[in-house]
Order: structure tokens, then C-alpha cells, then sequence
């Protein structure tokens, strides 16, 4: 239900951006150029509760890439402007294919993905 809900969401947003900050500094940014959508994790004060780790959680959103890819939607994500991963039509995965067994979900930069990881979940 949340992964229909989620693309909707971004197959909906056609062009645009949103900042979020908190105490003055950026912390979010989302920026949707058609069926391109980036969302930047900037300097994000929350923690995600979550044990698992980030192979497993993209493991299991690798249903959730593909209906993206089916869509023609590729999602970017960054990490204080580097792109650490790509979900959807403009993945090209190598060695993380081996990871989540899918050509949805490609991991850019797995050093940073690691430090994002770390900073969101709760210990």
C-alpha cells in the first residue's frame, strides 16, 4: 500500500523543487524534473528505527524499483549532494545487481551509502 502510494506521489510530481530546513540549515532537497526526481539528504536530524541493515532494506525495495522502472521513473538519491543510489528506468546496476538481484537498483557510491546508513538508523 505505501509503495503504491509512494509512486503515485512521484509519478505525479512532474517538475519542481522543495527545500527543507531545519534551525537555518538545509536538511532536505527534492527536485523533480519530469520522470527524474532527486531527493538530497543533506543534514537530516531524525533517525529511522530499523535493525537492518541498508543490503537488506534494498533487498526488499527492489518490488518497489521495478514498478518505478515499469513507470519510466528513475529516483535518485544523495547524500550532501553525491549520489549514492538510482531505483528505477536509469539504473544500470553492476555488482550491486549481485546485491539486491535486480536491474532496477544501482548503488553509485557504496562508501557513502555505508555513512548514510549509519546516520539515519537508530542504534
Amino acid at each position: 500500500m505505501l509503495d503504491e502510494l509512494s509512486l503515485k506521489l512521484l509519478k505525479g510530481i512532474k517538475t519542481g523543487s522543495l527545500h527543507v530546513s531545519e534551525n537555518g540549515k538545509n536538511s532536505l532537497k527534492i527536485v523533480a524534473d519530469g520522470n527524474d526526481k532527486i531527493i538530497d539528504i543533506i543534514d537530516f536530524s531524525s533517525n529511522i528505527p530499523s535493525t537492518q541493515e541498508i543490503f537488506t532494506k534494498l533487498s526488499e525495495a527492489k518490488k518497489f524499483a521495478e514498478k518505478l522502472k515499469e513507470q519510466n521513473i528513475t529516483l535518485r538519491i544523495s547524500h550532501k549532494g553525491k549520489m549514492v543510489m538510482k531505483l528505477g528506468k536509469e539504473a544500470n546496476p553492476k555488482l550491486s545487481r549481485l546485491i539486491t538481484r535486480s536491474d532496477a537498483v544501482e548503488i553509485t557510491d557504496i562508501r557513502e551509502l555505508r555513512i548514510l546508513d549509519k546516520r539515519l538508523r537508530l542504534k
